[in-house]
């Protein structure tokens, strides 16, 4: 009897699973499992940690109903048919001088002389052209475990060419389809916590009171409720990781894209990128500057190649080149 009853449920939850396709709880169960894991060696004793992040379905972007939903956020069911390792925190500011060292290559910020920094005047914050703002110094304080930001998207491409050739696998930047599968780890909610934003304490870096002390004359609605002592970017993997095991895919630093933007629609499809031209690349994931729509998990900007204090990456591995 006591058999009969244990395959009757092994049969049930097969059902449910066939049924119910990739959701929060049967991704919580994958990453109860072993994930593979992938180490980099960048040499000068800096290594990158990599997670394998599983094929499956979800959807991508927004139901009309989530608070702070833009109309590019059209809700279409997406099939990530490969799995890949993704960075399980930014590139930081160690790995990618690591990089600089080894490669001599000087970012586009560097040989402009200047980038986007942070000014604070009369109580507001905004973002600047500055002379002398780089990776090196974008305006605030960086330590080595924080995310390298002030980067651009040809920064980050370098960085992955680099990355491959040293490790002899295929290092890139996630497209915004893998980016938000990874993001959203089996949830269907606005942020990785929930659809509640002042609930997100202890989850993500984003513009919080710490933040509203620095720039008092904000609206308040375009700050979160918690204080993190993080007015600016934070070492990354100090917060709570999602079920893939990934930080800070909510806040602390905005993330490259491989893609420019792309329209979406209503229809199925399987790892889509984006379109062939245009000037614009998209970021994900909101940062220590962004107000609580924003950093929604859905959220797409799009900007020129240009780097700033708020934007950084993460990169991946495909995962035919590791198994």
């Amino acid at each position: 009897m006591m058999k009969t009853l244990e395959m009757a449920m092994m049969v049930l939850v097969g059902a449910v699973w066939m049924l119910g396709g990739f959701d929060r709880k049967s991704c919580q169960a994958e990453a109860a499992q072993p994930a593979k894991e992938l180490t980099l060696d960048l040499g000068d004793k800096v290594t990158m940690k990599l997670v394998q992040i599983p094929t499956g379905k979800f959807l991508m972007g927004s139901p009309q109903t989530e608070r702070g939903r833009v109309n590019n956020e059209i809700q279409h069911e997406v099939t990530i048919s490969k799995p890949f390792y993704m960075g399980v925190t930014h590139v930081t500011v160690d790995q990618f001088a690591a990089f600089v060292k080894d490669s001599g290559y000087k970012t586009d910020a560097e040989k402009a002389g200047r980038s986007l920094g942070v000014d604070i005047k009369d109580g507001k914050l905004a973002f600047k052209p500055m002379d002398g703002v780089s990776w090196r110094n974008p305006s605030f304080d960086q330590k080595g475990d924080y995310p390298v930001v002030a980067v651009s998207w040809n920064d980050a491409q370098v960085f992955c060419d680099w990355l491959s050739k040293k490790s002899g696998k295929t290092v890139v930047l996630p497209t915004e389809a893998q980016w938000e599968y990874a993001c959203r780890a089996g949830t269907k909610t606005a942020y990785l916590w929930g659809d509640n934003p002042d609930d997100g304490k202890g989850w993500a870096n984003c513009a919080d009171q710490s933040l509203k002390k620095k720039s008092p004359k904000f609206f308040d609605e375009l700050f979160f409720s918690w204080n993190d002592g993080f007015a600016f970017t934070s070492p990354v993997g100090s917060l709570k990781a999602n079920a893939f095991g990934l930080y800070d895919m909510n806040g602390n630093a905005w993330q490259w894209c491989q893609d420019r933007p792309r329209d979406y629609d209503q229809g199925v499809s399987t790892d889509p990128t984006g379109a062939d031209t245009g000037s614009l690349r998209v970021l994900r994931g909101g940062s220590w500057f962004n107000y609580p729509a924003v950093c929604r998990s859905a959220y797409r900007l799009m900007f020129f190649d240009y780097g700033r204090g708020s934007y950084g990456f993460r990169v991946v591995v495909v995962a035919a080149d590791v198994d």
